[in-house]
This record gives C-alpha cells, structure tokens and sequence, in this order.
C-alpha cells in the first residue's frame, strides 16, 4: 500500500494539548494518540475520493481507548463525543460564547479581587438516561477533570478551577479571578452518577447516543431540535491503524476527517473534497533568550515588532495556511485591539530608529549593524532555533531570518531536530555541564495553543522545570503578568482600558514576538454536507441544522 496514506492521521487531531517549537509532545500532554511513522509520510500529495462505497454517513472510532470524553486519550474519540456530550460553553470560530444548556451565566467580582461566575441551568435539558441535566452534573464534571487526571482539559481550562452548587445554581472559581473564564469552559457535560467518571460511556446529554454494541450513534429523541438532525443514525468504522483510516476516507466508508495544513502530516486535497477552513488558537512566536548579549536589551527586542512582516510569513512561508497576528489576540475575536494592531504595522523605519534607540547602527559602514559594548564595537551574530520536524516552521524562520538580515543584522539559523531543539533551549539549564556549548540560543521559533483570552504569563513567568513554564528564555516578568491577571480579572466595563494596559506591557517589554495561528481543515466529499460552521473545539457546531446528502 502507498505509504503516502499514512499522512492523514489529520484526520484524528483535536486541535489541542500544549506544543512548542514542532508540535511534539511537551512533558504535560498525554500520551501521543494513534502514532505513526514519521518516516513513512509524504507531504503534499492530492488525495480525491472514489466512488462512494456505502450509502451511510460514518466516522472512525478508536474502541481500544475509551469513549469517556473527560478521561479518553483518543483524538479521534474526542472528535465522536462532541456528538454524545454537550458542552458547558459553546466556542464559534468568532470566539463568540453560548451554552444550550444554561438560561445564564454572570461574573460577580469581590472587593478583595477575587471572582466568581454564576450559572442557571436551563429547565428540562433531557439526559440520555431520561434523567434531567442539573447544577450537580456541572459541579461533578468539572471536579472530575481534576481527579481524574484529565490533563487534556486541565490545560484548557489553565489554573485550577472549582464548582460547587447552591440553591440550584452553579459558582465557579479559580486560583485566579479570570471574567473570561467561558472561553475556557468548553468542556463535555457527563451525568454525576457514582463512580460515572469511571465508565465507559458515561451519561450525556447531546443530539446522538451510542447504540449498545457500538457500531453506530443513534439520535436523541430526548434533544431540542431532534426532529432536524440530518440523520437518525451515524455508524461507527472501528480504527485500527493509519493506513486503514485513510483508505477508508478515500473510498467513502468514512466521510468526514480534520486537516492540519501546517503539520508534517499535511497532505494536499483536491478533486471530490471540500474543505472548511476554521480557526485555532495553536500560537507560532518569537521568543527571547533574557541572557543574551543582544536581545537583553529592551529597544532591540523591541524592534522586532515592526522588522518581522508577519503578513509575508503567512503568504510566503506558511502558504495562507495561517492568520497573521501582531497581538496575543486571534484577529477574529471581539478582544482584538486593532487600533493597537495599527501601531504595529510593519515598518522599517520604526524598526530601526528603535535599535538606534540602543545604539545600534552600522558604525563602520560595511553595510551591517554593529552595537558599542563599553566602547568597543561588537558584530551582532543573531543565533535563531527553529526545530526542523515540521517544514513549514523552517520555512517561516527562514523568512524571518531574510527579513532580519535585509536591514543589516546577521542571523545564524540553526534548524534542529527536536532532541536538538530542546537541547538548544535548556542548555544553559543544565549547571554540571562539562564544558561551555560553542554557541547559545538569542531566539527561537516556538508554538503554543493559547487560550481564547490571551493569557501569555507561561512564556515569561516560572521556573520552566518545577512550574512546567514555557520559560525558555528564563525571563521573571512579575509586573508585566500582574497586568495580565487584572486584565482577565476585570469586568466587562473594566476590561479595555485593563487590556491596552496589558498590551502595552507586551509591547514594551518584547519578550515575544506574535506570528500568526494556526488554521484547520475539516474535509468531506463534495456535495456530502451542508450548512458545516465547524470551530476548534467542536466539529460538529449546529449539527441540527446541517444537511447530509449521500446520494
């Protein structure tokens, strides 16, 4: 079989778990779900579909892990639960929230600074089970995802948060007050029967149920909107490895599979595939070493934010498979400051009255800036990191490193495997070296999946080791993450003069540099579905209102 197939194990990304550099697995991510053999793929071919080989619409299912959607490690299981479970909160592409399952939600915020979201479930939510929806099923869910050891969820929802239940309401806290906290709270709703955390398919409350031998989902008569689900029944194609999956998307046994355009797993589609582009919040940066000669110095960090042209990253290097960004903020939220986006409009000579700033120019006219070190002229010899795993990450460094040298600043780029890459990162980490390492990082390319509300403080607070930090540049930035609590701490009326504040700091401090965020890809048959609005963490939004066509 051509081993090409192997590449869309796409099909089974969710679009989450903490990632820097290439993607690959950090110390927090669970286990690497349906692995595959790097080796064994090839970018950019085009896949188009045979002839349909059934007349059902089916998913692929990975029953040798669980379908508990709090405890499963299986991506391709997360993806069927969103069919099973509601969620607390609805996240659109737009980052706009809504629940199904709430009449309310409200922030309330104490003198001492401390906040507390209050929620009311809705009247007569039906359960699976035949059961209604409570406040104790919320309370219960999200306590679970702490002791259950969901690490999945625990990342989204960031520091830890607590529910408990008063007079049939739902008040939920965290160690830090945070009035965005819904954006974070898209997490599946289970029945809080004893021990159900433990179960395989624990009770739900979402438009399809699995059937009792699991071969397929059969719709909820008990949902709001039953009666307009586009189909009675999805059946369920057990996954066993790679090659089959994809197999079987071409030929139709499975009609729906997700793309990662910017993975080393990407492959092109094309012919009888439509593709619905959405986006994520999976972060690409620049990020500072504070121990080095150059970027120590404030102006010249800050140059970089008018030097770096993210637009012409996106189209030249990443292929339009990006949304640019000059802010933590994805354009597309309502929490994007463009006025400050304006002011950071690429422009070189901004950039370089700001390295001027610091007393860097070229002082002996050859053409490349120097800066003076007690008097004495020193070259700048930039080195730049980027893990060479993942080609369109070398891709987007390279650009960044011809922008950078095209003013005049000379760059070493040193593209790294990922053991290397790492390596790079902490080796000033390591005290009991044997001796010094010929050369030290000054910036490097990474990626995080950030949350919704912009919070940054893991790229510049904590120790990277005891915190589990993406710290790498070792900086201790308290004033500049104190603004980031105030700003996710305040009210609605509080919050924009709290986020130019925040902004600000980012902006003045530059101990990252903003790229852009990832796009994804959800794939289906040409003409198969209709009415798709698919966002980050549910492929399946307003499936009441679709329209499926298997003819």
């Amino acid at each position: 079989m051509r081993k090409r197939i192997t590449c869309l194990l796409l099909a089974l990304l969710l679009l989450q778990g903490l990632l820097t550099g290439c993607g690959k697995k950090t110390e927090t991510e669970e286990e690497a779900p349906n692995d595959i053999d790097v080796s064994d793929t090839v970018s950019g071919e085009t896949l188009t579909a045979g002839k349909a080989a059934d007349d059902v619409f089916s998913l692929a299912v990975d029953l040798e892990k669980s379908l508990n959607p709090i405890t499963t490690r299986s991506t391709l299981n997360q993806m069927v639960d969103n069919l099973v479970y509601d969620r607390l909160f609805e996240v659109d592409e737009n980052f706009n929230v809504t629940s199904r399952i709430l009449e309310d939600w409200y922030y309330s915020k104490n003198d001492q600074g401390g906040g507390t979201w209050i929620l009311t479930v809705r009247d007569g939510i039906q359960m699976h089970d035949g059961s209604t929806l409570t406040a104790e099923d919320i309370r219960y869910t999200i306590s679970r995802i702490y002791t259950s050891g969901s690490k999945y969820y625990q990342q989204q929802l960031g520091s830890a948060v607590y529910a408990s239940t008063y007079q049939g309401q739902v008040y939920i806290s965290g160690e830090i007050a945070n009035g965005l906290l819904p954006l974070r709270l898209s997490v599946p709703i289970i029945k809080s029967a004893t021990d159900s955390i433990k179960q395989n398919i624990p009770v739900g409350s979402g438009p399809y149920t699995y059937s009792e031998d699991l071969s397929c989902l059969q719709k909820f008569d008990g949902y709001e909107g039953a009666a307009t689900l586009p189909l009675d029944t999805i059946y369920l194609r057990p996954y066993t490895d790679p090659e089959s999956l994809i197999t079987e998307y071409e030929s139709a046994l499975v009609d729906l599979v997700i793309n990662d355009p910017t993975s080393i797993y990407n492959m092109g589609y094309g012919g009888k595939n439509e593709k619905r582009v959405f986006p994520t919040t999976n972060f690409h940066f620049i990020g500072f070493n504070s121990k080095s000669d150059f970027f120590m110095v404030e102006p010249y960090r800050q140059a970089m934010n008018w030097l770096i042209n993210q637009d012409l990253v996106a189209k030249n290097a990443l292929d339009n498979a990006v949304t640019p960004t000059v802010l933590p903020l994805h354009p597309n939220s309502s929490l994007y400051d463009q006025t400050i986006a304006e002011e950071l409009s690429y422009n070189v000579g901004r950039g370089l009255m700001e390295l001027e700033k610091g007393g860097c120019r070229d002082l002996d006219g050859d053409g490349q800036l120097e800066y003076a070190v007690s008097g004495t002229k020193k070259e700048i010899e930039i080195n730049f990191v980027v893990c060479a795993d993942s080609a369109y990450k070398v891709q987007a460094a390279r650009e960044i490193a011809r922008q950078l040298e095209s003013v005049g600043l000379t760059v070493h780029l040193r593209e790294l495997t990922w053991n290397e890459y790492i390596a790079a990162l902490t080796v000033l980490e390591d005290e009991d070296r044997d001796e010094e390492p010929e050369w030290v990082w000054d910036m490097y390319y990474g990626e995080i999946v950030l949350a919704p509300d912009g919070d940054t403080r893991t790229l510049y607070t904590g120790d990277r080791k005891d915190d589990n930090t993406l710290n790498y540049g070792a900086w201790n930035m308290d004033s500049m993450a104190q603004l980031v609590l105030t700003y996710l701490g305040a009210k609605d009326e509080e919050r924009p003069a709290a986020e130019t504040e925040m902004l600000r700091s980012v902006i003045e401090n530059s101990v990252f540099i903003p790229i852009c965020f990832e796009k994804r890809e959800a794939i289906s048959h040409i003409g198969v579905i209709k009415g798709m609005a698919p966002n980050q963490y549910d492929l399946f939004s307003g499936i009441a209102g679709w329209t499926i066509n298997l003819s």
